[in-house]
């Protein structure tokens, strides 16, 4: 596991909303997080809105970050079924463009596949791996890389957001076949009989879901076979950018870049971001063999070829999305890096226009808000 990795606040912001509910401050949760800033403003007496507003304050979470939250949430409420109530908060939006993927997949078992093949898009804190079974697929969750407090909790939050996430894939309740937990503090077996609708040992070797094969089989009712392609080739972009970085601060660097792709950053604004000075930013990316304006220009030049590619976006859009202020500027950075001008390089590409709803995406969204997942 990456602990050092970066996602968005989607699980951070489930959480303190959960623990807000048990009377649990947020101050409490975050306690030795490094979020310090946003746990001195909020001390549990708020308003549901202040809290909403504190936490839409931190919009990057680091997961050792989530871990501590976690463990200091258990620490002040311990009971079973917490991570149950976190779970049903989970819906195909929290994933961005991972879920409109999974959404428009042909059945249940393509829209798990797309979730395996681009985990690093998941908000999965834990391994997930998939075993075929006479009965369908065994969908196991290995908790064995967190510390035995934090188990409960991610086990159940993990078991019930694909409950969820399953059922509006389906557009229907899904109710697994059986569901097995391993893990200390664990509920009774009603508990989660209730919850979950099947039967559950509480007392298994491992934490499984067993999924039947007639769900597997299902075919979506939204199902749209150039939307999952377009949108499927958008996270594997995604995820190739940053395939090739195997140093820790260059990875966090092009994560922020993609994730506010909508504007172009100094590498000031970055330095700040990330709690380093601009000339500690520069030394530490040259001492892992990078620079900040190669990795800069890197996630935008990446990022324009694939909307000239694969959308019908026009030159004064894709250049607005990149967070330039006018086309001809944006033009001088893509004949400078591909010694092509925009349209040329697209007419030598022949670009296919992009599902309507895609488009829509990018238009009301924004290129950084697409990203996030």
């Amino acid at each position: 596991m990456d602990w050092r990795q970066r996602r968005d606040n989607t699980n951070l912001r489930f959480l303190l909303e959960v623990a807000a509910d048990k009377g649990v401050a947020a101050a409490e949760c975050l306690a030795d997080t490094g979020l310090q800033r946003m746990a001195a403003s909020t001390d549990g007496a708020g308003s549901a809105q202040a809290l909403a507003a504190d936490i839409e304050s931190i919009d990057r979470v680091e997961l050792w970050q989530e871990l501590a939250v976690i463990r200091n949430l258990v620490a002040q409420r311990s009971a079973a079924g917490i991570g149950l109530q976190i779970g049903r908060r989970y819906h195909l939006t929290s994933l961005g463009l991972l879920g409109y993927a999974m959404l428009a997949s042909r059945t249940l078992r393509d829209a798990i596949d797309v979730t395996g093949q681009f985990r690093p898009l998941s908000l999965s804190i834990c391994p997930v791996s998939l075993q075929e079974h006479p009965d369908g697929v065994l969908m196991t969750l290995d908790e064995t890389v967190l510390p035995a407090d934090a188990r409960c909790l991610v086990v159940e939050r993990g078991m019930t957001a694909w409950q969820c996430l399953f059922s509006e894939l389906l557009q229907r309740p899904f109710v697994p076949l059986r569901v097995d937990l391993c893990v200390p503090g664990a509920g009774t077996p009603a508990l989660y009989s209730t919850h979950f609708g099947c039967v559950v040992n509480t007392q298994a070797s491992g934490n499984h879901m067993l999924i039947a094969a007639e769900d597997l089989r299902t075919e979506l009712p939204l199902a749209n076979a150039l939307t999952q392609r377009t949108c499927a080739s958008l996270c594997q972009h995604l995820c190739d950018s940053l395939e090739d970085i195997h140093t820790p601060l260059a990875g966090q660097v092009m994560q922020l870049l993609m994730s506010r792709s909508g504007h172009i950053h100094p590498a000031r604004e970055a330095a700040a971001y990330l709690g380093l000075s601009e000339r500690t930013l520069h030394r530490r990316l040259a001492g892992e063999g990078h620079s900040y304006r190669q990795l800069d220009e890197r996630v935008r030049r990446n990022l324009a070829e694939r909307l000239l590619h694969d959308s019908a976006l026009g030159i004064d859009s894709i250049a607005r999305q990149l967070g330039y202020a006018e086309a001809a500027s944006f033009s001088r950075a893509f004949k400078r890096w591909t010694g092509l001008s925009p349209d040329y390089w697209r007419r030598q590409r022949q670009a296919e226009p992009l599902e309507p709803l895609l488009n829509a995406l990018v238009h009301s969204a924004g290129a950084g808000d697409i990203q996030r997942a």
